[in-house]
């Protein structure tokens, strides 16, 4: 069974797979951010920015450098978020159907953790979607706490993702987050242990 997990940057989606992850720790979860800081690290990709975003020398940085440099050009410049978007979206979703339809007729569980699910179009690839909903007030003052980022940088990402109400209404579960990392915690292992292991019997969009 293929499971999707996702929402709005911040919103929580790494607190509730990784809580999966702690009650069976041989679940398979994998975190498409992390696919995208693989594909960073090639030096054809590298090369493509390089050109792209006319930055010399970015080719012979590593992939923590590039991530650093270009986290609040992207979310600041559309410009560039457009072109970081157009070298890596189409690798992102080439890898995601390629390993859903090697994965489909395997008799256990696959968990991807992935903010940009409807965004890449990459809902057809899985048989439930989870997504994590939260207030963007609240995320906003988390993120700007946690992070060190500014108000801007937060309502940027979101600006570049689809609106959470969307994304609510086309999933089949819905985890509320409004409370605090412990209450979603709980929240968490409540929907792993009662609907996650059941969901093959799942029909519609549930609330947790």
């Amino acid at each position: 069974m293929l499971i999707a997990i996702t929402g709005n940057s911040g919103t929580g989606v790494s607190t509730v797979s990784s809580v999966w992850k702690k009650i069976n720790s041989g679940l398979n979860v994998c975190s498409l951010d992390k696919v995208a800081h693989r594909f960073l690290n090639k030096l054809s990709v590298k090369k493509e920015l390089e050109k792209e975003l006319l930055i010399n020398g970015l080719s012979e940085m590593t992939t923590d450098e590039i991530r650093i440099l270009l986290r609040e050009k992207a979310f600041s410049d559309p410009n560039v978020l457009l072109a970081i978007n157009r070298i890596l979206h189409p690798r992102l979703q080439r890898w995601v159907f390629f390993k859903a339809n090697e994965l489909k007729t395997k008799n256990t569980i696959f968990v991807l953790d992935a903010a940009l699910i409807f965004e890449l179009q990459l809902e057809k690839c899985f048989d439930y979607i989870v997504t994590v909903s939260d207030k963007q007030s609240r995320v906003i003052e988390r993120l700007v706490k946690r992070d060190k980022i500014t108000e801007d940088t937060v309502k940027n990402r979101w600006k570049n993702q689809l609106d959470l109400s969307d994304k609510r209404s086309r999933s089949h579960f819905v985890i509320t987050n409004s409370g605090s990392m412990e209450e979603l915690e709980i929240k968490a292992d409540n929907f792993y242990k009662n609907v996650l292991q059941r969901m093959e019997g799942a029909n519609g969009t549930q609330n947790a």
